[in-house]
């Protein structure tokens, strides 16, 4: 079965690739977005015999990262470069109040907003295409599409943040951290401690700021910098959706690795940490045409045990 629905994907990439994405994004492009090489062949581990698969027979631990997820943020409302995702918005397009938040504001010019859309798309064939002699485990997302959130259905929390605001936890989280700047002292160059974990959970975003409230406002001056802070808050109302509208809750690790995926990769860096300086990976990516805008990939790590021998014999 795994031959057949591989040969069906090849199938579909190649008529994909033939008949151009025009203005938008169709499957094969989004395997292009990711970047395996910084996201998955760079953290890529595995050791020979070292799980068990049974009583007595030990087989090779395999580690890595897979794409959990994408978020894209574009600077209009009920657009989209992904055409299943443009199709849900322009459903619900004539229902809904087709409000637009703004870039700019009397007396702060870097007051930024993005709408935000999470989904997901079968990756696991498109992984397996790419690095087709590489032992991968499988997980859930590899094989599913989806819709986590639309942030046009949940205008009034994600331009003013309400539903966090009266939520004591993260309210007083996120104040503590804006009243002590204890995001950029503690995570200059990241946002996690030695054990790849932070200690603020999801409150703080290194550099970037405070999580809370989960608006798609900032005030951040890149207009890069404003997305992936717009696309790591997105996330998080995902993962924590309380008195937010989410069409699919998903559990999303807070210390997930982003990567920049579309119009261009961040250069050096382009897979890390959310709250990384942008020195590292801002490459000052000219601003999309309007009503578009970014698609980052959500990376997140798995193991798995696969029966020896080796560790690159493919499978």
């Amino acid at each position: 079965m795994k031959i057949i629905a591989f040969i069906a994907l090849l199938l579909t990439l190649v008529c994909a690739q033939a008949s151009g994405a025009g203005d938008s994004l169709d499957l094969f492009d989004m395997g292009q977005i990711l970047d395996v090489k910084q996201c998955l062949l760079a953290k890529y581990n595995c050791k020979p015999f070292a799980c068990k698969i049974g009583k007595f027979v030990y087989g090779d631990l395999v580690c890595h990262y897979v794409p959990v997820g994408f978020v894209e943020t574009t600077t209009g409302a009920f657009t989209s470069a992904v055409p299943f995702v443009g199709t849900a918005l322009s459903a619900i397009a004539s229902k809904a109040g087709q409000q637009t938040g703004g870039t700019g504001q009397k007396g702060d010019n870097h007051l930024q907003f993005f709408e935000a859309h999470v989904f997901n798309v079968p990756t696991y064939w498109l992984l397996k295409y790419q690095l087709p002699f590489l032992r991968l485990c499988s997980y859930p997302e590899g094989y599913s599409w989806s819709i986590n959130y639309l942030s046009e259905m949940d205008a009034v929390n994600w331009r003013t943040g309400i539903s966090d605001y009266l939520s004591m936890k993260t309210l007083i989280g996120g104040s503590v951290a804006q009243l002590t700047q204890i995001c950029p002292v503690t995570s200059v160059s990241g946002s996690s401690d030695a054990n790849g974990l932070n200690p603020l959970g999801d409150v703080c975003m290194g550099t970037w700021g405070v999580t809370y409230p989960r608006t798609g406002f900032s005030n951040a001056q890149s207009e890069p910098v404003a997305s992936g802070i717009a696309a790591y808050r997105a996330s998080r109302v995902v993962a924590k959706p309380w008195l937010r509208t989410v069409l699919t809750p998903k559990n999303f690790n807070a210390n997930v690795s982003l990567q920049l995926g579309y119009p261009k990769w961040g250069k050096p860096r382009n897979c890390f940490e959310r709250g990384l300086t942008p020195a590292l990976w801002d490459n000052l990516t000219t601003k999309p045409t309007k009503g578009r805008g970014y698609i980052w990939v959500l990376w997140d790590k798995v193991c798995c045990c696969k029966t020896p021998p080796g560790c690159l014999t493919g499978g």
